[in-house]
């Protein structure tokens, strides 16, 4: 977790235990049975569990739209529809698209992986991820309905494309195809 998520959730306990505070002080429950506003301490404290889970639910990180680095430095990061137009769609070899999002847990079950492809394929297909959340004009320009979607190009035009999490062999294979059919290794 990084510095500005610690301090949103910090913010959102202090603001969640203030505000229970004060309905504690100010909402007296006639029968003293109310977690909220039966005193000011019990407000607090309720306010401050219910102000954390609104944090965690908020905390995340977010990062700009320009912002397309990836760890592994075989993996392109795309944000624009030119972008995917000039590196991709423009390429001479296959491509692989993995549409994605941070807060998807299949998306993060399958990122291993698309490093993984994108290490033993450079140089003969490129490898690329979209963040949906940051580039929602692409998601929308290729319908991706689900995610992950994994998207595959050649000779500039979509080829196919596959929706949840598959086996490494299984991308693998399809690549293969698209590397075979282009003529650049046999």
């Amino acid at each position: 977790m990084d510095r500005s998520s610690i301090i949103k959730l910090a913010l959102a306990v202090l603001i969640g235990g203030g505000i229970g505070a004060l309905m504690g002080y100010y909402g007296k429950c006639s029968s003293g049975t109310c977690p909220l506003t039966a005193t000011p301490l019990r407000g607090a404290i309720y306010g401050a569990i219910l102000g954390l889970l609104f944090g965690i639910s908020f905390a995340h990180r977010s990062r700009p739209v320009s912002e397309v680095s990836t760890a592994n430095p075989a993996i392109l990061g795309i944000a624009t529809p030119d972008g995917l137009q000039s590196e991709v769609l423009a390429a001479d070899k296959p491509a692989l698209v993995d549409f994605y999002s941070d807060s998807c847990p299949p998306c993060r079950m399958l990122a291993p992986t698309i490093d993984e492809l994108a290490t033993e394929y450079e140089g003969r297909a490129l490898v690329c991820k979209v963040d949906i959340d940051q580039s929602t004009e692409l998601a929308k320009t290729y319908n991706i309905q689900a995610i992950p979607t994994v998207v595959f190009f050649a000779e500039g035009k979509e080829m196919e494309r596959v929706s949840g999490v598959q086996s490494k062999a299984a991308y693998a294979k399809i690549l293969d195809h698209y590397i075979n059919a282009d003529g650049n290794e046999k």
